[in-house]
């Protein structure tokens, strides 16, 4: 039976509950629905702090240590304002709304989603520091118990997500098969996309993972230039060829430790480059930081001078797989203000904000609409994200 039409908030709260179904990435991490600006109205610029719960100081003794608990925030800044707009005339607003979600939303809502899932994963791609190596080009089950190991060793909740790209899913699938699945998941199968739980993530695909690009360094292309350095940046002396942001690379020397008992893994810690590095000498901007004292120490020392630096990975490897945590990264969203005298609404849902505008065209009998989702992202853990590699021809 057919709506006697169809009113703006009605089709904005359709539109974001479908706009919501067709994500996937962005469904497993932390988003953040910020109701600040929701008076004055948000903008790009505006800026959010989310925070990050920091590591103690553990005493050994009677003695007491205080020492001032400092609040570690990572700034959230409102980049994007993403929409789409879509017209319909007065027929169409006497649809039921299924029928008008198939024919007006269904398709352009899955556009608009792999847009932002794409710009987030190829934002917070550069900053997830963990990295696990691939020999042989193909996305194994090993590969995935290795980067579970990683998360494991840098205190990442029990709750973990894979998210493989196409190719990645093919070389695995077969290997998996065996997991698929206990009948009391087999809901979550069909209404999430989930593929399997194993090695200890719930597995998703995602057509939206962006390639790695690799520089022109080899891997063992450069070396350190002076001693005792520490923070997000890396200076490098000898060496050459490029690096391209999102590649990774281990320092001689400089172990990973527990987060909470600082005591090494055995494992070279990976950083990732955050900012693509011309060549030659100069300063290589890398996540994590490198801290290699305090609550939040995260290496056993800082480099030593003429300390050679290894580039990991393949040219040929440049498909991207990723695990993570929840809390690797946030996505939020922001009200958009509301425009006086004009068919408009706003609805928000699960972290998300959504506004529709209406005019009309009364010489072609149009509803012009446009939809908006003003948004931001930000890396909080990077050590809570691991990239596997693979080879997305090898099959």
């Amino acid at each position: 039976m057919a709506n006697q039409y169809l009113n703006t908030k009605l089709i904005t709260r359709e539109i974001l509950s479908t706009l919501r179904q067709k994500l996937t990435f962005l469904r497993k991490i932390n988003m953040e629905y910020d109701d600040k600006f929701a008076v004055t109205g948000a903008k790009i610029g505006n800026s959010i702090d989310i925070r990050v719960p920091t590591h103690a100081k553990i005493r050994q003794g009677r003695i007491m240590d205080a020492s001032n608990m400092v609040d570690k925030t990572v700034p959230l800044t409102i980049t994007d304002q993403t929409g789409i707009d879509l017209a319909w005339n007065s027929a169409d607003m006497a649809l039921n709304i299924d029928d008008f979600r198939k024919r007006y939303l269904d398709q352009p809502l899955a556009d608009l989603a792999s847009v932002i899932e794409t710009t987030v994963l190829q934002r917070a791609l550069p900053f997830a520091s963990n990295y696990v190596s691939n020999a042989d080009g193909k996305l194994d089950f090993s590969e995935a118990l290795r980067a579970n190991k990683l998360l494991t060793d840098s205190l990442a909740p029990s709750q973990r997500y894979l998210v493989t790209n196409t190719s990645g899913t093919v070389q695995v699938v077969d290997q998996l098969k065996g997991f698929f699945n206990s009948q009391d998941r087999l809901a979550e199968q069909y209404e999430d996309g989930l593929m399997a739980r194993a090695a200890g993530f719930d597995w998703f695909e995602t057509t939206n993972m962006p390639a790695q690009a690799i520089g022109t360094a080899t891997a063992s292309g450069y070396t350190v230039t002076g001693a005792g350095q520490t923070g997000s940046s890396l200076t490098v002396g000898a060496g050459t060829g490029t690096l391209i942001a999102g590649q990774h690379i281990t320092i001689a020397g400089v172990y990973a430790v527990n987060p909470a008992t600082k005591v090494s893994t055995g494992f070279l810690q990976t950083f990732v480059v955050t900012e693509n590095f011309a060549g030659g000498a100069g300063a290589v901007k890398i996540s994590p930081a490198i801290i290699p004292t305090g609550p939040e120490q995260n290496v056993t020392a800082s480099p030593n001078a003429a300390a050679p630096v290894s580039v990991l990975g393949a040219a040929a490897q440049t498909g991207v797989n990723l695990g993570f945590a929840r809390d690797f990264l946030t996505f939020a969203t922001v009200d958009l203000p509301l425009p006086e005298n004009k068919d408009a609404s706003r609805v928000n849902l699960d972290g998300l904000s959504l506004r529709m505008v209406r005019d009309y065209d009364t010489v072609n009998d149009l509803f012009l609409n446009r939809v908006d989702i003003l948004w931001g992202s930000a890396v909080l853990r990077p050590e809570w994200g691991v990239v596997i590699p693979n080879d997305p021809t090898s099959f």
